[in-house]
């Protein structure tokens, strides 16, 4: 039943979270959690909220910062047009805490009155259970695909049961097929044996971060991932602790679960840059050899998975973004019209089991004839796992997080709920950064204390690089393959660059011109997309230094700074400025210039770490270690500014199936 509240001049549409301003006419979408505190002040009938419980409601069993709320109840308040110290909406009671004191209408669709004035608005209790009915989110890009396979009713239905409830992080479950197993990772270092049940058999501890579980379909043998240093290293051990086979490292930057074909051979998954490939391992050798899969022009390989009469089949997503199920010859299985992240194949249906469009949120399962029923919705986080045994019960890891924008003295910046990401503040203290607070990628600005949407899409495409103009006036980006411009206000313009390949760098070369980097050739455009010229270059990464008219090359362990772009094509023409270590320069990425010293973020053994050298000298300082560092700033005044993962919490959750398909 939908619903719809009005107070003030506001709607707020309870089905939608959507927010109508009556005198604007302007409809606000909120963000989940901004949504959950309205909903909450909304239903408390005017009582007192203790600070305590609402940090409860918003973030029940989690840690999360005194000053979380405070930022939160901030942003409500802006969007509400409320001043706290003449409020209208909400009221500070000092030391006690917070009431709604602005008179509520509620409606349904059909404007019967939901709840009469005579009568008393739903207790926190009531308002708690009536929260935690599961909510399917449909992106709109996937409207074609499902037009055609309509999703129906559940069948069968399942039960969801807590495997694991202890505060912490607990993913990448991987349930036995066939014995009374399951296993897990805990706070990265941890390898969790239990039962079905969730009763904890044995752990084991590792001096470094694994990943990725997987069983043998038969036997008490499983196979995880070691990140160590710049190499991920492939175990195999029993349920009991005993290691069985350890392999020989191989340099790395991502690795995904690997799928058994024999009790000593495997499809393994991993990357060594940005890209998955597929190999066939063979313990007895120790030699891992590449599958040749049939991939058409823009496609990426994903995963791989063992799924009908036992044979491999291999997950690729295209260039626009569908995703589809292939075998080694090139065959096409299955397709969708959205990005699959999660995929498990359910042998009691028969069916693939994936994350729906809104990539985490839903379970959806597909059948070979394309037919489609929803499995389960996350009520409160994401599922970022999935396993199925032969019993059709689904093991899935169920993940809340925040990504924050902390300043020096670790306060957040801009939000405590959304996942804000890539910032980069001006010498003017403006920061412009991208964000998911609609569900897709957007830019936004943060200047004078306000927050302000400069972008507006719909789909899957990405943003991965965001550069001020050196004169300040305009922001560059990029969208997938597309190159974008924006003014304080908005989009100013956007172009196409002539590059095959992805975009991996880009920047500014003068006030009127950018260049574009795609591993393979540099460029330099007009601001209207015309190409002025092009270098043949194959480096690690480069950047542009306007302050000193000069490229920094990285190649090989070492900085170069060249003079011209004509330069660049000619290594005698480079001058050496300092070499680096291994855990310096792997996987090193996010570069910053600022007052002539230059930073940048590399990861070893998956632990991110922050550097600087300044330009003129030869020493490189840390100054930043910590787990899950998604980005990072430099602000007005030289501090440091981190976009981190934080207040982390996953379980692991069983979903037992009670009915079977009539």
């Amino acid at each position: 039943m939908h619903t719809n509240i009005q107070f003030l001049t506001w709607v707020f549409f309870d089905n939608t979270d959507e927010l109508l301003n009556l005198s604007t006419k302007e409809v606000i979408k909120l963000e989940p959690q901004v949504a959950q505190l309205l909903r909450l002040f909304i239903y408390s009938n005017g009582e007192l909220l203790a600070r305590e419980a609402i940090s409860e409601h918003i973030w029940p069993n989690i840690i999360v910062e005194d000053n979380s709320l405070y930022q939160l109840l901030t942003k409500l308040r802006r969007l509400l047009n409320d001043n706290p110290k003449q409020p209208k909406a909400i009221k500070t009671i000092p030391k006690k805490g917070y009431q709604f004191i602005a008179r509520t209408d509620v409606y349904t669709l059909q404007e019967t009155p939901l709840i009469s004035k005579k009568n008393k608005l739903l207790t926190q209790s009531q308002w708690w259970k009536w929260a935690t009915i599961p909510v399917v989110i449909v992106c709109s890009s996937a409207i074609a695909f499902y037009s055609k396979n309509t999703i129906k009713t559940p069948k069968p239905t399942y039960e969801l049961s807590d495997l694991s409830y202890d505060l912490g992080l607990e993913y990448n479950v991987d349930a036995h097929k066939t014995k009374d197993l399951i296993a897990y990772i805990k706070n990265f270092n941890n390898l969790v044996f239990s039962n079905k049940q969730g009763m904890v058999l044995n752990t084991i501890k590792f001096p470094s971060r694994i990943h990725h579980p997987s069983w043998h379909h038969e036997l008490d043998l499983i196979t995880f991932w070691q990140y160590y240093q710049d190499q991920c290293i492939l175990h195999v051990y029993k349920s009991s602790g005993q290691a069985i086979h350890r392999a020989k490292g191989q340099k790395c930057t991502r690795s995904r679960a690997s799928s058994w074909l024999s009790s000593t051979q495997l499809t393994i998954n991993v990357a060594h840059g940005a890209h998955f490939k597929p190999f066939h391992y063979d313990f007895n050798t120790g030699k891992a050899l590449a599958l040749p899969i049939t991939l058409n022009a823009g496609d990426t390989f994903q995963h791989s998975i063992k799924a009908w009469q036992g044979k491999t089949y291999y997950l690729i997503t295209s260039t626009d973004h569908s995703s589809k199920l292939i075998t080694l010859d090139g065959t096409v299985h299955m397709q969708w019209a959205h990005p699959i992240s999660l995929l498990s194949f359910d042998p009691k249906q028969q069916s693939i089991i994936t994350n729906n469009s809104d990539k985490h949120h839903t379970l959806v399962a597909t059948t070979r004839d394309g037919h489609q029923h929803i499995i389960a919705n996350a009520v409160q986080g994401m599922f970022t796992d999935l396993s199925i045994d032969l019993a059709g019960d689904i093991y899935t890891a169920v993940e809340t997080w925040q990504v924050n924008i902390r300043d020096k003295d670790g306060l957040p910046i801009f939000s405590t709920t959304s996942i804000d990401y890539l910032p980069v503040s001006n010498p003017l203290g403006e920061t412009a950064f991208m964000s998911k607070r609609s569900g897709v990628c957007e830019v936004y600005l943060h200047a004078d204390d306000q927050i302000k949407q400069l972008s507006y899409n719909q789909g899957y495409d990405y943003v991965k690089h965001i550069e001020w103009q050196p004169k300040l006036n305009l922001l560059l980006t990029n969208r997938d393959k597309n190159v974008l411009l924006y003014d304080r206000q908005g989009k100013v313009s956007q172009f196409s660059p002539e590059q095959v390949s992805t975009i991996t760098q880009l920047g500014w070369h003068t006030n009127e011109r950018v260049w574009i980097y795609d591993t393979h050739t540099l460029s330099t455009y007009t601001l209207t997309g015309q190409r002025l010229k092009e270098v043949a270059l194959q480096v690690d990464a480069l950047i542009y230094d306007n302050q000193n008219a000069q490229w920094l090359v990285f190649d090989n362990y070492t900085l170069y700074k060249v003079n011209s772009l004509a330069n660049l094509s000619t290594h005698e023409n480079w001058t050496l400025i300092h070499r680096f270590s291994q855990q310096q320069y792997n996987q090193l990425r996010n570069f910053k210039l600022r007052d002539n010293t230059l930073y940048w973020l590399s990861s070893w053994s998956a632990k991110d770490y922050i550097w600087q050298l300044p330009l003129e000298e030869t020493s490189i300082s840390l100054i930043k270690s910590d787990e899950l560092i998604w980005h990072y700033d430099i602000a007005k005044d030289n501090s440091l500014n981190i976009a981190k993962m934080e207040a982390i919490e996953g379980d692991i959750k069983k979903l037992t199936r009670l009915v079977t398909p009539q």
